[in-house]
C-alpha cells in the first residue's frame, strides 16, 4: 500500500511540475502541451517504476482520439440532422398550404352561420403554424451558416492553421477533374522539416509545435496570394502550384527553401536553425492525387539522402 501511495505521490508531483513549467514559459496548460510536458518530466525523473507503468498501461499515458475525425463526423451528423429538420419543415408547410386552400373552398360553399366559428378556429391555428414555420426557417438559416463554418474549420489543421490533408485531397480531386484528357500546369511540392526530431529532443515538444507554426507562416508569406499551404502530417507540408509553368514552379520552391534557411527562430534564448527538403512532382495525364503525392514523396526521399535543404524533381 505504501509503495502504491509513493507512486501516486510521484505522479502528482510530476503533474504539479508540469503545470509550473508551462506557467514559467507563459504557455496555457492545454491538454496537448500539458501531456507533452508531463511525459518529458516523467522520463527525465528516471523513475523506472513509473516509466514501466507508462509502458505497461500506455492507454493511461496517451492522448487517444482523432480530433480531425471527430470534427468531420460532427459536421456529417449536423448536416444530416439539418436535412431532416428541413424536410420536416417543408412537409408541415405543404400540409399548411393545402389545408388553407381547403378552408378557402369550404368558406365559399358553406353558409355564414356554419362556417364563421369553425373558420375562426382554424384560422387561429393556421397562424400559429405559420409563425412556427417562420421561426423554424430562421433556425434552419442559422444552422446552415454554422455548418458552413464547421466545414471550413474541418479543413484547417488545428495547430498551424494551414489547410489539412483532407482539404488537400479535396482540392486535388477538383483540379484533376480537368486532367483526364490533357496535361495541366499543376505541380505538387512535398516539403519536410530537416532534423525536426532533434528540435523536439533538444528543446521539447512545445518548441517543436512553435517551429511548425513558424514554418507555416513563412511558407504562406513566401507564396503568391491564393496559393494554399497544407500540413500533410507531422513536419511535412504540401504546396500546390496550379496554372504555373514548370520553370516558375522550380524557382518558387527554390526561393522558399532559401527564405526558410535564412530565417531565424529564437526559442528561450536559442536560435533554432531551420531548413526544408522538397520533392516536386508535375501533373501527367490521368494522374490521381495519390500519383502526384507518391512521385513527390520519392523525390523528397532523394533530397533527404542527397544532403537535405534542397529540391529534387520527380
Amino acid at each position: 500500500m505504501k509503495k502504491n501511495m509513493s507512486t501516486i505521490d510521484t505522479v502528482y508531483r510530476i503533474g504539479d511540475e508540469a503545470f509550473k513549467k508551462l506557467k514559467s514559459l507563459s504557455v496555457p496548460p492545454y491538454p496537448k502541451y500539458y501531456y507533452e510536458t508531463f511525459m518529458d518530466l516523467l522520463h527525465e525523473s528516471e523513475n523506472s517504476e513509473i516509466v514501466e507503468l507508462s509502458k505497461k498501461y500506455s492507454y493511461l499515458f496517451t492522448l487517444e482520439g482523432n480530433t480531425q475525425e471527430l470534427v468531420e463526423n460532427s459536421v456529417s451528423i449536423a448536416k444530416e440532422s439539418l436535412k431532416h429538420f428541413q424536410d420536416s419543415s417543408n412537409t408541415i408547410r405543404h400540409f399548411s398550404d393545402a389545408s388553407n386552400i381547403e378552408l378557402s373552398n369550404y368558406q365559399e360553399t358553406a353558409n355564414h352561420s356554419q362556417s364563421s366559428g369553425l373558420l375562426a378556429l382554424f384560422s387561429s391555428f393556421q397562424n400559429q403554424v405559420l409563425n412556427e414555420l417562420q421561426s423554424s426557417e430562421e433556425t434552419i438559416a442559422k444552422l446552415k451558416r454554422k455548418i458552413e463554418i464547421l466545414e471550413r474549420e474541418s479543413n484547417i489543421d488545428s495547430l498551424t492553421k494551414a489547410y489539412n490533408r483532407k482539404a488537400l485531397l479535396e482540392d486535388l480531386g477538383e483540379i484533376l477533374k480537368f486532367g483526364d484528357e490533357r496535361v495541366l500546369d499543376l505541380h505538387l511540392a512535398l516539403l519536410d522539416a530537416d532534423n525536426f526530431k532533434n528540435i523536439n529532443d533538444q528543446f521539447g515538444h512545445i518548441a517543436g509545435d512553435k517551429t511548425l507554426i513558424y514554418i507555416t507562416k513563412l511558407l504562406q508569406n513566401s507564396l503568391r496570394r491564393g496559393t494554399r499551404v497544407y500540413r500533410y502530417g507531422g513536419e511535412e507540408f504540401v504546396i500546390l502550384l496550379n496554372r504555373v509553368n514548370y520553370k516558375d514552379a522550380i524557382k518558387t520552391i527554390e526561393r522558399v527553401l532559401v527564405e526558410i534557411s535564412e530565417s531565424k527562430l529564437f526559442y528561450k534564448g536559442n536560435n533554432i536553425r531551420l531548413t526544408l527538403s522538397a520533392g516536386l512532382s508535375t501533373h501527367r495525364k490521368n494522374d490521381t492525387p495519390e500519383d502526384l503525392i507518391d512521385r513527390a514523396d520519392k523525390a523528397l526521399y532523394r533530397a533527404k539522402i542527397e544532403g537535405k535543404n534542397c529540391l529534387r524533381e520527380a
